[in-house]
């Protein structure tokens, strides 16, 4: 018998993983968002505790250099346009900071993005959700107003678990 090559660590270590990612809860569910006030890019105030309960919110970190967050926003873009009429709320936070915030309306306008963007310049609301700042850093809250999942980063096909994630919890709204 020969022994274990790397090759073969690796997929198991990968298997261990996949399993160990299934089996454990998400932690962040059932945990209260942090509330917050932040101005919109159009000088606006925008208080996250009015839509708490009441709607289903989409709160997705982004930055106008960052390459994963400009893949991904187009797609939380047409969730917003296929669900917005039905009780669901996505803000789009630029953690730009005042030397890149020249870039947000362009960047808005290139992309044709209609979600209201929210204005997060000192980094105070990402780094109470994600310490790191990691960005995108996308946060589902639920119609009960806990948070039901959060995502780090970007890979394709997120959008489709947060649109199924999305209907879940317009369901139970509407059911109240």
């Amino acid at each position: 018998m020969t022994g274990w090559n790397w090759k073969q660590s690796l997929i198991l270590l990968g298997v261990a993983m996949a399993v160990i990612t299934v089996m454990i809860p998400n932690m962040d569910a059932g945990k209260k968002p942090i509330v917050f006030e932040l101005k919109t890019v159009d000088g606006d105030t925008y208080r996250l505790e009015d839509d708490l309960g009441k709607n289903v919110i989409i709160l997705d970190f982004w930055a106008t250099w960052c390459k994963p967050c400009l893949r991904e926003l187009p797609h939380i873009n047409k969730i917003y346009e296929d669900y917005k009429d039905k009780n669901l709320k996505v803000f789009a936070i630029s953690i730009d900071t005042p030397a890149s915030k020249s870039q947000i309306k362009p960047t808005i306008n290139r992309y044709n993005f209609s979600f209201p963007i929210l204005l997060d310049p000192d980094n105070t609301v990402i780094r109470n959700y994600s310490p790191a700042r990691n960005v995108p850093y996308l946060v589902v809250i639920g119609a009960d107003g806990e948070i039901v999942r959060e995502f780090s980063g970007y890979k394709p096909g997120d959008e489709k678990l947060v649109e199924s994630i999305v209907k879940e919890e317009l369901t139970k709204l509407s059911a109240e």
